[in-house]
């Protein structure tokens, strides 16, 4: 009996709560710090320009991307909040026309060539490109080295599509946005954000957002069930949990820009099924969208082993949509 009273005693009960909570949270940090930090600095290439750039690996390292270099561009430093300054490179083709912003992945930058390359495709059509680095990427602001799955990256998207508009005096109507991978979520995400913008084309975009979690924790090696002490984790350090904007929950309110979606079939980093849910969110809120896949593509690989038919069709979509 002495010891059924010890075990249920208040202090045993606190002591048990307390150090479930502490082990709770810890969970959560290790999980976050191993599957969302980021470095705060150029990775993979380093020394790549608009007018000069390489990609790496063995399979397109060998690539010749001088028809898509642009030897005009200009560094700018964009405010997203008081704390947060977003380097960015500016292309400009044609005062006042029409331009698109380009949204670099997870651990990127405006300087990877999966930027590099399509920003190069459509200054060439005639478009004004503007290349940023989202925080805690490149050479903008370090905040926590963390990245937040797109809720405050798309405060940075937000913030320099009013700069298109309020510095570069570029209609809203005449502005779109790439995005690639978490550029691509981000880039959804920027529907709940901002109405400065009239299209979008993603690349291989992560949508629906606990199952992305769950799927890229066990890419990292991490069993799913940790989700739930990450995003208590995540509430407590970065102040919004991680599902508070969703492409889901942005595209209905969103002004039903259209959406130009790139996909590959054997992408193990943002399995289809993303795209196959975001057609589905798109078309139940009366939004157009053109997809097109390929079955032999990985993750963002599309770009590189199509080229020429990639670049086909996001130049006319933007020339569509944007003039």
């Amino acid at each position: 009996m002495r010891l059924i009273r010890f075990l249920f005693s208040k202090k045993v009960l606190y002591f048990l709560i307390v150090f479930f909570l502490v082990a709770f949270l810890g969970v959560g940090y290790y999980v976050m710090d191993v599957s969302a930090s980021v470095p705060c600095e150029y990775t993979w290439v380093v020394g790549n320009t608009p007018n000069s750039f390489v990609t790496i690996g063995e399979k397109y390292g060998d690539r010749n991307f001088s028809k898509w270099y642009i030897d005009k561009y200009e560094t700018v430093s964009i405010k997203s909040t008081e704390e947060i300054t977003l380097a960015a490179w500016w292309m400009e083709q044609n005062p006042g026309g029409s331009t698109v912003l380009m949204l670099h992945g997870l651990t990127g930058s405006k300087a990877g060539s999966g930027i590099l390359l399509p920003s190069g495709m459509l200054y060439n059509a005639g478009f004004n490109i503007l290349a940023i680095d989202l925080r805690d990427h490149g050479d903008s602001t370090c905040e926590d080295g963390y990245y937040s799955a797109g809720q405050y990256e798309s405060d940075d998207s937000a913030a320099a599509l009013a700069w298109l508009v309020e510095e570069k005096n570029i209609p809203a109507e005449k502005i779109g946005i790439y995005g690639n991978s978490l550029g691509a979520l981000t880039t959804l995400n920027t529907y709940a954000k901002s109405d400065n913008f009239a299209a979008v084309a993603v690349h291989d975009p992560p949508v629906e957002f606990g199952t992305l979690v769950k799927e890229e924790m066990v890419y990292q090696g991490f069993p799913p069930i940790l989700y739930y002490p990450l995003k208590v984790y995540a509430r407590i350090s970065q102040g919004r949990f991680p599902d508070e904007v969703t492409p889901e929950k942005a595209l209905k309110v969103s002004k039903k820009q259209p959406i130009l979606v790139f996909n590959g079939l054997l992408d193990d980093r943002v399995q289809p099924h993303h795209t196959d849910d975001l057609i589905k969110i798109a078309e139940s809120n009366g939004i157009k969208i053109e997809v097109k896949r390929w079955s032999d593509m990985g993750h963002v690989e599309g770009i590189f082993g199509y080229t020429e038919e990639f670049e086909s069709i996001l130049v006319s979509f933007f020339i569509k949509h944007l003039n």
